[in-house]
C-alpha cells in the first residue's frame, strides 16, 4: 500500500468511526483537542494527524488507535516513509500487547 492510499484509508476510518459513534466533527474536535476544521481536513485527507492526535481521536471515539489504521502486512511498511513506518509499527506492537499477543493488529 502506498503512502497516499494509506493516508486516504486512515481518513475514511476516522470518519466511519465518528459516524458510528454518532458524534459531530465539532464534538470530536473538542474531545481530541482539535478544531472542527482540522477534523474536516483529516476526514477529507488533506491533513494527517500525528500519532499523538490519532490516539486522542481514537480515545474520543472510544476505539483503539489501531482501529483507525488500515491493515498492513509487515512487509508493506517498506513503501512508507521511515517516520510513518515507525509509527505504524509502534501502533501494531501496542495493539498486540493489548490483545495479549493474539491475532493481527
Amino acid at each position: 500500500m502506498e503512502e497516499q492510499e494509506f493516508n486516504a484509508a486512515v481518513s475514511r476510518l476516522i470518519r466511519q468511526a465518528r459516524v458510528r459513534a454518532g458524534v459531530t466533527q465539532e464534538y470530536l474536535g473538542r474531545r481530541a483537542g482539535l478544531s472542527r476544521g482540522s477534523i474536516t481536513n483529516i476526514e477529507a485527507g488533506t491533513q494527517m494527524p500525528p500519532l499523538y492526535r490519532l490516539a486522542r481521536i481514537a480515545s474520543a471515539l472510544n476505539v483503539q488507535p489501531a482501529e483507525l489504521l488500515p491493515p498492513l502486512l509487515p512487509d508493506e511498511t517498506a513503501d512508507l516513509s521511515a517516520r510513518h513506518a515507525a509509527g505504524v509499527s509502534a501502533v501494531w506492537a501496542r495493539a498486540a500487547e493489548l490483545r495479549g499477543g493474539h491475532g493481527e493488529g
